[in-house]
């Protein structure tokens, strides 16, 4: 990466992986101390107290500019600016104590009358920190009722986690991550950056959950999948009963932004039973810009909230819901009963159809619904069962898609989307099942839905016809002949076809021809990989060509062939002079460029424009699938989202280019010093977190003690040392007492004193073999004497206990040494990351606007081939893994089997006859 010319920013923006890297630490400063399903309301909460007290700085600072050059008096600027009404829309009036940097101060009447109390600025507090920032929030709420009623109350900072609150010391650290977090609108590098980092926040917070985040959480996917087939237009209303917190509202804002219409103009409303939750939300809604959404709280099948001007429920286009799974309700405590046509039972659980029903009740006369549901209300009998043929007969169920398990946090049960059309019910005469469930990308702890399966899913309800192995049409005659049993896999079963097994070359070898042809995909890309994978036997059988004489070799044969090489480069190839011909659109979204499109600046349109030109660039070809062609754009484009985003608000700016790309340019030193040390901690932490797990055993030697075995040998340590301590007391004065005996029988040889025979016997020498020399005097002199047992007995004991206690002394000596090494490479880390962040701060201001645009091209560039050969490797993994299956069943035949099982039968009687044993 060149550095030549001085770039022109003073001050570098905030990028999105900048702001998520700096909340991020603030989430380990409390992660020691709680879970996330604890402190995530505080990191919230802080977030938002900022985010206000500097959008006030900034309003009032601009008022302050606008008074004073309208001629205003100071007495009457201080009026204005703290007029309340002068901040509406985004901004909050923030009353003094909850402003991040202004001190102020309260009148309080003292013993000697009234006093003055001047109170630090939040970012200054370091004494009752909690109740300090309880204070603030309590104060911005009560300054903005109207917007803000309830929702910050919940947020209590002196909260007790288990037996403990957060102390004064951890509240102030975290005040201080803050602090280094700027949140004015002019420090981001893109309008909408805080929104995409509270959305961040909410999923990191959903994978640290695990269970518990169902509750506010539904992955992006699902939500995406239900907001295309809802398609909210502009001017239309949208309302999500079980809101959480409101990923359905904000991605139904960025779906018509996406398709090139004023989200100003959707109507945004929502109902969450869970305080914290509703808190959540109604937050994310301010934090991402959207101050008319109507967000209520309360229980929607108890006490549904959003009524019109009659009192009555309000209808809506388009209703967007994932409630919670299998919930009870009571049916006495329901307001507007006239909602449900067919009541659901009280117990078991049951309460899904009632939110589908409250929807339906809801929902205008041309309106659509899309909802999650668990499996079970498809083909569970009873009243849900009536509920089906009410929907079905009726014609409001449009179509039902089945989604694949482990999806989402809490439950592994597969789950399916349910959709529901008042427009058009009276003469819908079929149902469309969709079976998607094979579909995904597998995780560590969930699936995903990729790109290209949310496409096909999307595609196959709005084409609305059959698509073998995966969509029907069903006649509702038919679901009521299977008495309304909506099990997708009865109508559509996606299963796949059982392996063919043909026993004559199972017998006598080959592979049958049927089953190469089967695979037509690959030959058809890969011209000439048949012919070289096999060789012809016969009429209705091939053999494996020499080339592939074990299925070691498979692997290595294929992706070593230049037709799978060239077909492959040709699709890049392909790919990137499509990339040179529409460089100029994504070159236009910077503000500063000439060369101008329709999509200018618009990342919505610019994406809309793309995706339909990849598409029918390569809509001809058949490497790849539609789907994945079009999926791994979307995907491409959601990947770098936050960069298009910048690029358009702020131009090429340095600083979107990845700290490690220039890291590994400028620094790759600093980057190899500071993965040496992350893999010593990350070894260090595995050994300690080994140590505690049952049936540890230290066969390495590793010096790793379990915390359990640490308390227990400094215990240990303890009594050994004062044992030994004891004996050496003991010994000194037993011979010092026989030394006494001697002398005064005359014993004691010319020029020994006393001393010589006690030498060393005190605690820092401790040498308890001495004791031997007086024993020897008085062996030698004749002399009996019962203090000669004792001094034996304390040289043995004496030396027994100190010695466990080096051998534990050493032991601990070890485990400290580890210890140590552990908090001193974190210091070391976070040493090297400090100067790290300096480097790559100065590294920035030397590259010009130009040389980034290059080098952030370039990597857009790469970012897609990636994305694209990606695909590529996974088509290639996929005919390996079918040439070896073919291996796996034709390779050896079952005569070979059986004539190696006969060779071993005649081999094992040869040495039993040998043995004598026949």
């Amino acid at each position: 990466m060149q550095t030549i010319g001085k770039g022109l920013m003073s001050q570098p923006k905030l990028t999105l992986a900048r702001l998520e890297n700096l909340l991020l630490t603030a989430c380990d400063d409390l992660r020691g101390n709680m879970d996330a399903s604890e402190y995530k309301e505080y990191i919230f909460g802080m977030l938002f107290l900022k985010r206000a007290s500097d959008l006030f700085d900034a309003r009032r600072e601009e008022l302050a500019k606008t008074f004073k050059a309208q001629k205003l008096s100071d007495e009457d600027i201080q009026i204005e600016l703290n007029d309340q009404d002068n901040y509406s829309g985004k901004y909050f009036f923030v009353p003094k104590q909850a402003r991040w940097s202004e001190s102020w101060t309260e009148k309080k009447q003292g013993e000697n009358g009234e006093e003055i109390i001047t109170h630090p600025a939040l970012k200054h507090l370091k004494e009752n920190v909690g109740s300090g920032l309880n204070k603030a929030l309590a104060a911005i709420e009560d300054a903005n009722i109207d917007a803000l009623q309830d929702v910050l109350s919940g947020i209590n900072f002196n909260k007790k986690i288990g037996q403990r609150t957060l102390t004064d010391d951890t509240l102030s650290d975290f005040i201080q991550n803050f602090e280094k977090i700027p949140l004015k609108d002019e420090d981001f590098e893109f309008p909408d950056l805080l929104g995409a980092a509270y959305e961040w926040l909410i999923k990191f917070f959903a994978d640290s959950a695990g269970k518990k985040a169902g509750e506010f959480y539904t992955p992006a996917e699902v939500v995406r999948v239900c907001t295309e087939i809802c398609d909210p237009q502009e001017g239309m209303s949208v309302y999500d009963p079980t809101v959480g917190s409101g990923g359905m509202l904000i991605q139904s804002r960025d779906y018509l932004r996406e398709c090139g219409q004023d989200p100003s103009e959707l109507s945004l409303n929502g109902q969450e039973s869970i305080g914290t939750t509703w808190s959540i939300c109604k937050m994310n809604m301010l934090l991402h810009g959207i101050s008319h959404a109507d967000i209520r709280q309360e229980d929607t099948l108890k006490n549904p909230q959003h009524m019109d001007e009659n009192n009555e429920l309000k209808r809506f286009d388009r209703v967007l819901a994932n409630p919670p799974f299998s919930q009870n309700y009571i049916k006495k405590e329901l307001n507007f009963p006239g909602r449900f046509p067919v009541m659901m039972p009280e117990k078991g659980k049951k309460a899904d159809l009632m939110f589908v029903q409250h929807m339906l009740a809801v929902l205008k006369a041309d309106g659509k619904l899309a909802s999650v549901m668990p499996h079970g209300v498809l083909f569970r009998g009873g009243e849900e069962k009536e509920a089906r043929k009410h929907f079905i007969d009726k014609g409001y169920l449009q179509a039902i898609i089945g989604l694949p398990s482990n999806l989402f946090y809490g439950t592994g049960i597969p789950a399916c989307i349910l959709v529901m059309n008042k427009h058009g019910a009276g003469q819908r005469e079929h149902v469309l099942f969709v079976n998607a469930d094979r579909e995904y990308k597998e995780g560590k702890a969930q699936n995903f839905l990729r790109a290209e399966d949310i496409d096909k899913i999307v595609h196959a309800y709005r084409k609305g016809e059959d698509i073998p192995g995966y969509a029907r049409c069903v006649p509702k005659s038919e679901i009521a002949a299977e008495d309304y049993n909506c099990n997708i896999r009865r109508y559509v079963d996606n299963a796949p076809p059982p392996e063919p097994q043909d026993v004559y070359a199972h017998l006598h070898g080959g592979i049958p021809l049927t089953e190469i042809a089967a695979l037509a995909h690959f030959w058809e890309n890969y011209p000439g990989l048949k012919e070289d994978c096999f060789s012809e036997r016969n009429a209705d059988y091939a053999d494996f060509s020499e080339a592939i004489n074990d299925k070691r070799h498979i692997a290595e044969f294929i992706n070593q062939h230049p037709a799978v090489q060239q077909r492959q480069q040709s699709f890049i190839n392909e790919l990137e002079n499509w990339w040179q011909a529409n460089l100029a659109i994504i070159e236009a979204l910077a503000p500063d460029t000439d060369n101008q499109h329709e999509s200018s600046g618009n990342v919505y349109a610019m994406r809309s424009q793309l995706l339909n030109s990849i598409g029918d660039t390569f809509s001809q070809q058949n490497l790849l699938s539609i789907y994945q062609i079009r999926g791994a754009f979307a995907n491409y484009v959601n990947l770098l989202k936050a960069d298009f985003k910048s690029i358009a608000a702020s131009g090429w700016g340095a600083e979107l280019i990845p700290e490690q790309d220039i890291l590994q340019s400028q620094f790759p030193e600093i980057l190899a010093v500071l993965e040496q040390n992350q893999l010593r901690l990350a070894e260090l932490q595995a050994l300690f977190s080994a140590a505690d797990e049952e049936d540890y055993d230290d066969t390495e030697s590793t010096g790793v003690l379990p915390s359990s075995e640490v308390k227990t040998l400094k215990d240990q340590l303890k009594l050994d040392n004062a044992e030994w301590k004891a004996e050496l007391k003991t010994l000194k004065a037993t011979v010092g007492d026989l030394f006494t005996e001697l002398k005064v029988a005359g014993l004691i040889p010319k020029g020994k004193s006393k001393g010589y025979f006690q030498e060393d016997m005190v605690q820092a020498k401790a040498s308890f073999a001495n004791g031997q020399r007086v024993i020897d005097c008085a062996q030698q002199s004749h002399h009996a004497s019962d203090l000669m047992a004792v001094i034996d007995q304390a040289m043995d004991l004496g030396e027994l206990s100190k010695k466990r206690a080096l051998e534990i002394e050493q032991k601990l000596l070890q485990h400290k040494k580890l210890e140590d090494e552990v908090k001193k490479i974190r210091a070391d880390i976070k040493g090297i990351e400090t100067k790290r962040d300096e480097l790559v701060k100065q590294a920035r201001e030397n590259i010009s606007n130009d040389e980034a645009r290059l080098v952030i091209i370039e990597r857009l560039r790469l970012v897609l081939m990636q994305s694209y050969q990606a695909y590529l490797r996974a088509d290639q993994r996929a005919c390996v893994g079918a040439i070896e299956n073919l291996w796996r069943k034709y390779a050896v035949t079952a005569k070979e089997i059986e004539a190696e099982r006969d060779l071993a039968g005649e081999q094992l009687q040869g040495f039993l006859v040998e043995l004598g044993y026949e």
